[in-house]
């Protein structure tokens, strides 16, 4: 998926998650601002300062409650948990959320910042959606992005994000299946490693 694909300050929008929680199209505007107070890297390759690293651990932990990360880190590896152990599992739901935050948050902010949306609201079967229509002008790139949301106790969260259609979820579960049936389970975990290797190398919030 290009660049900007969505793959959701301290305490900027605590208060309006929790209003706005029964309502997905408010609380996909909640995450929306969360999105935009990550602080990109600077563009010109050099490092974030302490400051703004500090600034943006604040607002990954922000954005962490819009997540069921029960449901993200267990459904894409669901259809193939038989062919892992347990230590391959566990290691695997740390590692794999690990990977969307330090991934998705920032790729997602700088989207975001950049193009302009509109929402509205769909409930389908257990989970109330979020239908972004979002358009960045710069690359005359438009897509249709799908919040998933599941309540959680007295708020909403997201189970899953589909782009066009296609739910994140089971296009994970699908590159997974492929690694797992070409590599084996120790295929699947050592790619994951590097990718987090070279995720938290770059990582622009505190580690």
């Amino acid at each position: 998926m290009r660049t900007a694909s969505i793959a959701l300050a301290s305490g900027i929008i605590a208060m309006a998650a929790s209003a706005s929680a029964a309502n997905p199209v408010a609380q996909t505007e909640a995450l929306v601002q969360a999105f935009k107070a990550v602080k990109p890297a600077p563009k010109d390759g050099s490092e974030l300062s302490a400051t703004d690293k500090k600034a943006n651990t604040a607002a990954f932990a922000n954005l962490d409650s819009f997540f069921n990360w029960d449901r993200l880190t267990a459904d894409p590896i669901a259809p193939h948990k038989a062919k892992l152990n347990a230590e391959q599992l566990a290691e695997f739901k740390d590692s794999f959320r690990k990977l969307i935050r330090l991934v998705a948050y920032p790729n997602s902010g700088s989207f975001l910042g950049r193009a302009t949306y509109k929402l509205k609201a769909e409930k389908k079967g257990k989970t109330d959606d979020a239908i972004m229509e979002a358009y960045l002008a710069e690359e005359d790139f438009e897509t249709t992005v799908t919040f998933h949301w599941l309540a959680s106790g007295s708020s909403l969260q997201i189970v899953d994000v589909s782009f066009d259609g296609a739910s994140l979820i089971h296009d994970y579960s699908n590159q997974f299946g492929r690694i797992i049936t070409k590599s084996g389970a120790d295929g699947l975990m050592k790619k994951l490693r590097t990718r987090l290797e070279k995720e938290e190398k770059a990582s622009i919030a505190e580690l």
